[in-house]
């Protein structure tokens, strides 16, 4: 085998091409077999010797590859063992902590919220209205956002937490007023 490494970590479900070099002394390589403990995966008749194996669900797996020459004399590689985790499915949390519901709000405010997620957050991006106000890629996480660009009167503010699998958590709604400024 020449891949995958030996200990190589893969996220479900997996593609993995599998791949081998075979001589023969008299040049005669059939084909090569690459199994997975003792079940077949797939064969390659023509070298350079792979095979896509796809769909591959979570689990650790000893792959090995059986050369056959014309013959049917055989040769099996050294085992290598690899892992296939489980897909991170897991919506981040995410809470606006300021403002609160019900502020009453003018000029440039802070928006913030804190996040969280089992592997980590990507990015927070802020919402008011549906409509994005800025992102931040980094605890604490916050944006600027300047009331005067809305109109006065009520407004909606969400925050949406992404992690690294492009999961995405929402906040709660927080309910605001923007005033316009007096002179």
């Amino acid at each position: 085998l020449t891949a995958p490494a030996s200990g190589a970590s893969f996220a479900a479900p997996a593609s993995i091409t599998i791949t081998a070099t075979a001589t023969d002394t008299d040049g005669s390589v059939a084909q090569v077999d690459f199994y997975s403990g003792q079940t077949r995966v797939g064969t390659d008749t023509t070298s350079p010797y792979s095979f896509a194996w796809t769909g591959v669900a979570a689990g650790s797996y000893s792959l090995t590859a059986v050369a056959r020459d014309n013959v049917g004399a055989t040769a099996t590689s050294a085992a290598r063992t690899i892992t296939v985790t489980a897909a991170d499915t897991t919506l981040p949390t995410v809470a606006i902590t300021s403002p609160v519901s019900g502020a009453q709000l003018s000029g440039t405010v802070a928006v913030s919220a804190t996040a969280s997620d089992a592997v980590g957050v990507a990015s927070v991006t802020f919402l008011v209205d549906g409509a994005v106000i800025g992102s931040d890629t980094s605890s604490p996480y916050s944006v600027n956002w300047n009331t005067s660009a809305v109109a006065a009167g009520s407004h909606t503010l969400v925050a949406e937490a992404r992690d690294a699998a492009k999961n995405v958590g929402t906040s709660a709604t927080v309910a605001v007023t923007s005033a316009i400024p007096r002179p």
